[in-house]
């Protein structure tokens, strides 16, 4: 699915009920990009998509719009990274508080490089993962990245190159406002 000229497969799921355009600020970079958020119904942020090298053609970017969308088809893919040469697999680790036990969560980073420049970012906030100690989330990572992606590291962080992309998700957007309040 494309939006603005950018596939955006990636940062469709399931749970993805609207779209938001903005510009994200990268902190390690010091600089605005453009970027697609996918939240939930409860507008949780699921997954978010930053381009740093738009295309020189068919790419309008309009920020602060809100498209309510309807899925149509849904798999976990890495589409939206397609053209990268590398990729950059990082993890975002936290502890979260569920109830009287403790455990550790994270977000996942896609990181492509295309022509030894960033390219674009996938971070997944919605990792279905807890695990009591760093080996044991390692280890779900691992799994989790050879199941539902098919991409085999043996370590995070870790370059991949030759990523299989799979196919495309597919929405249809049912609604498109003016996001006013950004989530």
């Amino acid at each position: 699915m494309k939006l603005n000229g950018i596939d955006i497969s990636s940062i469709i799921s399931t749970e993805t009920s609207h779209i938001i355009t903005r510009y994200e600020f990268v902190d390690s970079l010091a600089e605005e990009f453009p970027a697609y958020v996918s939240y939930d119904l409860n507008n949780n942020v699921l997954r978010k998509l930053i381009i740093f090298d738009p295309p020189k053609i068919g790419f309008n970017f309009y920020p602060n719009y809100k498209y309510t969308v309807k899925i149509i088809k849904s798999t976990d893919n890495l589409y939206s990274l397609k053209g990268s040469d590398k990729v950059l697999i990082a993890l975002k680790a936290y502890k979260k508080v569920i109830g009287e036990m403790s455990g550790l969560m994270t977000k996942l980073h896609f990181l492509g490089i295309k022509n030894e420049r960033l390219y674009r970012m996938l971070i997944l906030n919605d990792v279905a993962i807890i695990a009591s100690n760093k080996k044991e989330l390692m280890d779900k990572l691992i799994d989790y990245l050879k199941e539902n992606y098919y991409v085999t590291v043996s370590n995070i962080p870790t370059i991949v190159d030759g990523i299989e992309y799979k196919e495309r998700n597919d929405i249809k957007v049912l609604d498109v406002d003016y996001a006013a309040i950004i989530p």
